[in-house]
């Protein structure tokens, strides 16, 4: 009996001082994370102007939901962000996945090409962004003028402020900006993938092509789950590059979630709006995640 109280003593001690370590980042959590989620799903429901103070707040309920469903911004930005996502994910899971393929096999001097291929992710986007403004400039651009003088491509995008051009443009940049993140994720389980399989595959008589979806990607789903749902997440949060380079324009055609969330709470100083906004973004996500999760269960498993 002395003994078994004595490792229930020790157990407790252990078990506290592990709280202990816990305590300072269940803190943190707390006031900067669930504290503003509990407060923002409340002002979803309310009307206020900070410039009021708290005289200002006023319960209006479903008000601004209502509202969503009439606003040309928001839903310009619900549609847009739906364009961005179905175009930005499936381009950049796809080349990062030829690229981890030749830089796992096929190529030279790997560490070189992968700091290469990873070095835009780690840019600043403020610069990348200022970079695909002189690149793809309508009048004298780079890119334009490859365009007319290489290819004699008589009228050339006008891109960023073109309406039917600035989104494709937006989306160019953003890919070129992330796929060496999930370039060097694919990359790491691609090489920890065992090689007995291939010689196997070899041996039977398997080409590259069949080698490479019959093996190399069911072996990979689990990564490729994980990056196709961080990539769906990370293409509804988008907002920088839309901010610095077009700040939702022409019109609303590059107008997203975030930058619309940004326009009512900070120019309109419509906080409540906002935050409805904000609930109707990450129930947007919330169920995109919950699709992929149950997908990869599907087929994983």
């Amino acid at each position: 009996m002395k003994r078994k109280r004595k490792l229930t003593q020790i157990q407790l001690r252990e078990e506290r001082a592990g709280y202990a370590f816990l305590l300072p980042s269940l803190i943190g959590t707390t006031i900067f994370i669930i504290i503003p989620i509990v407060m923002s799903l409340l002002l979803g429901f309310t009307e206020w102007n900070p410039m009021k103070g708290l005289a200002g707040l006023e319960f209006v309920g479903m008000e601004n939901f209502k509202n969503i469903v009439d606003d040309e911004r928001v839903v310009s930005a619900l549609r847009n962000n739906l364009i961005y996502s179905f175009s930005y994910v499936p381009l950049t899971i796809s080349i990062a996945l030829v690229l981890a393929t030749f830089l796992n096999k096929y190529v030279f001097f790997k560490i070189p090409i992968r700091m290469m291929t990873f070095m835009p992710y780690i840019s600043s986007l403020v610069s990348v962004a200022t970079v695909w403004m002189v690149l793809l400039y309508p009048e004298s651009g780079p890119v334009n003028s490859i365009l007319t003088n290489v290819f004699h491509v008589a009228d050339p995008p006008k891109w960023f402020v073109s309406s039917q051009w600035a989104l494709i443009g937006i989306i160019m940049m953003s890919v070129w900006h992330d796929v060496g993140y999930y370039c060097i994720i694919l990359l790491a389980n691609m090489q920890g993938l065992p090689q007995e399989v291939y010689e196997s595959a070899a041996v039977d008589g398997a080409s590259p092509i069949q080698t490479f979806f019959r093996i190399t990607i069911p072996m990979m789903s689990s990564s490729l789950f994980f990056c196709i749902t961080l990539a769906t997440i990370n293409s509804f949060k988008i907002f920088d590059q839309v901010n610095i380079i077009t700040e939702g324009g022409p019109g609303f055609s590059t107008t997203v979630l975030v930058q619309a969330i940004y326009y009512y709470a900070f120019k309109e100083y419509k906080i409540g709006y906002a935050a409805a906004v904000a609930i109707v973004l990450f129930l947007v996500i919330f169920v995109f995640s919950t699709i992929l999760q149950k997908a990869e269960e599907k087929l994983t498993y």
